[in-house]
């Protein structure tokens, strides 16, 4: 019996503890944007939501890190998995002074789609740039030199010495004007591109069929990054619809409860299914 009522003590904290593991699933709003999974919002703990996916509420714009860079969100389709983001840099300006071309890694939970194009901006060039699509730009206040803008169809190489300039920066836009001229351009910057989310880990796809929502947080002892299916009624470590430590301690209190009561009772001995 003392047995029974030590292991009984030992599980009834985990029976419970996950039961609250469901809060870390709630919603935020920054700038009239919701933020709901898979994405959720940064520095707030651990949270509900895919690796990468984290918003930050910067003077209430919020604002997504992708490869160390700064985007603000523009818009967040959740029927489609896309969002919309704009480089900072770019922001409401006639003369962008960007300063990072965005090469995706393949295994993010976020990828380019195809309705992007893509312009190439082309910073302190020693002579015009003899290229039939390319636009000056002009009345920078930053500019010590030519700063020139070629559209996609151009086919640029995107390397700045073949141009003569000291900087080429790549960026995808959705609007990509013919003539990206000093307004076209700041409306076609501001306007964004647009990205698709996926997780394409098999556990967290596993974790979503059965109805659960994936939740990464690190583990610090071993500098890694843990991970919990989280399902209506707690979190479960690989996905919802299976029984857990809750069942084992209920099932234990109804045996214990037989033995007190001199019920005569085989053994307590519970099969689990997971």
């Amino acid at each position: 019996m003392y047995h029974l009522l030590l292991l009984l003590l030992v599980l009834l904290p985990f029976a419970t503890a996950d039961a609250h593991a469901a809060a870390f699933c709630n919603n935020a709003t920054c700038g009239g944007q919701s933020i709901a999974y898979p994405f959720w919002l940064a520095n707030s703990g651990p949270n509900c939501g895919y690796p990468g996916l984290g918003v930050s509420c910067n003077e209430n714009t919020p604002i997504l890190d992708v490869q160390f860079h700064q985007y603000r969100v523009l818009r967040i389709d959740y029927a489609n998995r896309a969002v919309s983001l704009a480089d900072v840099d770019a922001w409401n300006t006639t003369c962008p002074r960007l300063s990072f071309s965005l090469s995706v890694d393949p295994r993010s939970s976020l990828q380019l789609t195809p309705s992007n194009s893509n312009l190439t901006l082309l910073y302190n060039c020693k002579a015009g740039v003899s290229r039939p699509s390319a636009v000056k730009l002009d009345g920078c206040p930053e500019q010590s030199m030519a700063w020139y803008v070629l559209p996609d169809d151009d086919g640029a190489t995107g390397d700045a010495r073949a141009y003569g300039c000291e900087e080429a920066v790549t960026t995808p836009v959705l609007m990509s004007p013919r003539r990206p001229a000093n307004p076209s351009l700041r409306e076609a910057l501001s306007g964004g591109f647009q990205m698709r989310y996926d997780d394409r880990s098999e556990r967290c796809g596993a974790c979503e069929q059965s109805g659960g929502r994936c939740r990464y947080g690190r583990i610090e002892e071993h500098g890694g990054t843990g991970f919990a299916c989280v399902c209506d009624d707690g979190a479960n470590k690989l996905r919802c619809g299976s029984r857990d430590f809750a069942v084992v301690a209920v099932g234990l209190i109804e045996c214990l409860s037989a033995r007190l009561r001199g019920t005569k009772s085989k053994s307590c001995v519970l099969v689990v299914r997971v």
